[in-house]
């Protein structure tokens, strides 16, 4: 089977999954796929176009959401998914913003209340609550995986509370609370 966009993505998502966002090079894709590193630049130019393609693939499925609460929930359900989910697409708006679904779809769920410039900031506000708050979730993971810290039970439910007492917050800060 030939060298393909999407084979290197499948691969690279992988890897994500595997070792985290540190594990991620385009030599360690490369070596996946039995070829050289400079074959992957070829189908993608760089490890930050790569990037883009894996955040894509981790928001790929995301329903379309009927209001911004769903929304929430559905972005860190995706983000959840994956090692590292929140990283790679947090990293990836700072250079696509408009690049990736909560940028596009967001704004439509403000729109009714906020003018089209302000619906795109309350809806860059939710995404980066959701972000920040999986991102923590995910580095907490990571900590107990290496043993750094203890596994403490009932954290996940904590955690599921306090997001939705976060999202409530800003929600409501946003007049949709």
């Amino acid at each position: 089977m030939g060298l393909t966009r999407e084979r290197i993505v499948d691969a690279a998502y992988a890897v994500l999954d595997e070792q985290g966002l540190s594990g991620l090079s385009m030599r360690r894709v490369a070596q996946d796929l039995d070829v050289r590193p400079g074959a992957l630049y070829y189908h993608v130019a760089n490890k930050q176009e790569l990037l883009a393609e894996v955040a894509a693939r981790i928001l790929d499925g995301m329903p379309v959401a009927a209001d911004a609460r769903r929304g929430a929930c559905d972005l860190r359900d995706a983000l959840r998914r994956v090692r590292d989910g929140a990283e790679v697409v947090s990293f990836v708006l700072a250079f696509r913003p408009e690049g990736l679904a909560p940028s596009r779809a967001f704004p439509g769920l403000f729109a009714d209340r906020l003018p089209a410039r302000e619906a795109r900031w309350a809806a860059r506000t939710l995404v980066h609550y959701v972000l920040g708050a999986v991102a923590e979730e995910q580095n907490r993971t990571e900590l107990v995986r290496t043993g750094i810290v203890a596994d403490e039970p009932g954290r996940a439910d904590e955690a599921d509370e306090a997001f939705g007492f976060g999202l409530d917050a800003v929600l409501h800060g946003l007049g949709r609370g």
